[in-house]
């Protein structure tokens, strides 16, 4: 019988199909359209192959996990994307007038999406599985680590980017690393009583 990581090799999954269909799920959690979403998703894949082909110019997101769940995730005041581009989810990005995603001139439509993951994802298991499995992953994560794309690249997509589908087809479940999971419940749990103790602060005055 030959392994997961075997299959998945000849039919041609891997990264790059991850990338996508994560990040198309992280788009319609966050947004609620199926068609965007997977123009989003193809669209960043693209980006992301594309970066680390060429990219010195663009971060590799070597930081620890504690900077990264404790950086800002605003832009600073006054950056704006270039001329052309629109900000979605926190990244610059190219729309065309019929509201596609773009790089480079050249849309990425629901149909590119459908060919160039869909279909090739279908060759190895139920497509409307794999799109279930990745909606209910990335819906574990909060959504100020959904809206920023650094901690989506490390938080979300790093830790599943060779295993997502190997997991599926062993009739496994992904799910976040236990200690990623940790640090965010810590988090959550501090945020809270730092606003409990404000609202008692301010109780107390008036």
């Amino acid at each position: 019988m030959p392994r997961p990581e075997d299959l998945l090799k000849l039919a041609g999954v891997g990264r790059f199909q991850v990338m996508a269909l994560l990040q198309a799920a992280r788009y319609y959690v966050l947004e609620k359209d199926l068609d965007k979403a997977k123009s989003f998703g193809l669209n960043r894949a693209i980006f992301y192959a594309w970066a680390k082909h060429y990219g010195p110019r663009y971060p590799r997101y070597n930081v620890t996990l504690e900077q990264l769940l404790r950086k800002a995730a605003k832009r600073r005041p006054g950056e704006k994307c270039p001329e052309g581009m629109v900000e979605v989810l926190g990244e610059c990005v190219q729309v065309s007038r019929r509201g596609w995603f773009m790089i480079g001139g050249q849309e990425q439509t629901p149909r590119d999406f459908d060919k160039e993951v869909r279909y090739k994802v279908s060759k190895l298991m139920d497509w409307d599985r794999a799109w279930r499995a990745a909606l209910e992953y990335v819906s574990l994560f909060p959504e100020w680590v959904l809206r920023d794309p650094q901690r989506f690249y490390k938080l979300v997509y790093e830790p599943v980017r060779d295993t997502f589908f190997a997991k599926l087809l062993r009739g496994e479940k992904p799910a976040p690393p236990k200690h990623i999971l940790e640090k965010l419940e810590s988090l959550r749990k501090t945020e809270e009583r730092t606003r409990q103790l404000g609202l008692d602060a301010f109780m107390k005055k008036n």
